[in-house]
């Protein structure tokens, strides 16, 4: 059983990131986060998982569906045309983490669900030469 995680923590001189690790987008997430040069906290949905209360309020803070964060066309018996609830969209995701697209950034009260590096940069801001200078500095 994994994991599940309690309060989410947010924290201005901290980032919080949720992802899967199974993609390559996951594995080269940790390297553009640590150019803000603030603490990062990462935490993977194959290790640790969040509670439904959790999710439910990434959403709210995000105004979307719990499923706009999965790849429901990864999931063996599930219909795109079908509608779950909230916490049937939790149980799919605890039960496979592989169908989490992205990642969810948290610093402070800034929140984003992330689908590519070019989304990373725009959260922070900068550009990919300013990513360059920070890791040879």
């Amino acid at each position: 059983m994994k994991d599940k995680m309690g309060v989410i923590s947010r924290d201005k001189n901290q980032i919080n990131c949720i992802y899967a690790n199974d993609s390559d987008f996951g594995k080269q997430l940790e390297g553009y986060l640590e150019a803000s040069g603030k603490e990062i906290l990462m935490i993977n949905l194959n290790k640790t998982m969040l509670t439904p209360t959790q999710w439910q309020d990434l959403a709210t803070d995000l105004n979307v569906g719990i499923e706009q964060f999965l790849e429901l066309s990864k999931v063996e018996n599930v219909d795109k045309t079908s509608t779950f609830s909230a916490n049937d969209y939790v149980t799919i995701l605890e039960n496979n983490p592989e169908i989490f697209k992205g990642a969810i950034v948290m610093n402070g009260d800034k929140t984003a669900h992330i689908t590519s590096v070019t989304e990373v940069l725009e959260y922070f801001d900068i550009d990919s030469a300013g990513i360059e200078e920070k890791s040879h500095s």
